[in-house]
């Protein structure tokens, strides 16, 4: 049986591994996005590596760097739960809360280094995002 067959096999697969291609080419267009933001700020302050010691550069580095980062471990974990244990709903839901956090972080940090709303609540809801994830995974080896 190949892969084609298996998802058209599981219906509930199939809506679960569209609702997550959805919000896998959400977040790469964000990421995108992000990286324009930094090769913008590179040629505005002709910095090649680094960031050259302007503060908005660094920041926008490290809001891109930071998405990097977040993104690939939520997605792998979104993808394990639409394949095990997760409802099409369950993906759509912690899918649209990972990409709004993802988006406050990067507006919070934009705008400032230092604390802020945008950047508490885009973390803590990541972080919400991929303790549940987790928790219904581990959970596999309970049942």
């Amino acid at each position: 049986m190949n892969i084609p067959q298996i998802v058209f096999f599981a219906p509930i697969i199939r809506h679960n591994l569209i609702a997550l291609a959805v919000i896998t080419a959400l977040s790469a267009l964000w990421i995108i996005w992000l990286a324009l933001r930094v090769i913008r700020l590179r040629w505005k302050t002709a910095t090649g590596i680094g960031d050259g010691g302007h503060p908005d550069l660094e920041r926008a580095i490290r809001v891109h760097a930071n998405a990097v980062e977040i993104a690939p471990l939520t997605l792998l974990l979104l993808l394990m739960a639409a394949l095990t244990t997760a409802r099409s709903l369950e993906v759509i839901v912690l899918g649209i809360l990972f990409l709004l956090g993802r988006v406050l972080h990067g507006w919070g940090l934009s705008r400032s280094a230092g604390p802020s709303v945008g950047r508490a609540s885009g973390i803590i809801l990541n972080f919400l995002v991929i303790a549940i994830l987790s928790g219904q995974l581990i959970a596999l080896l309970f049942r």
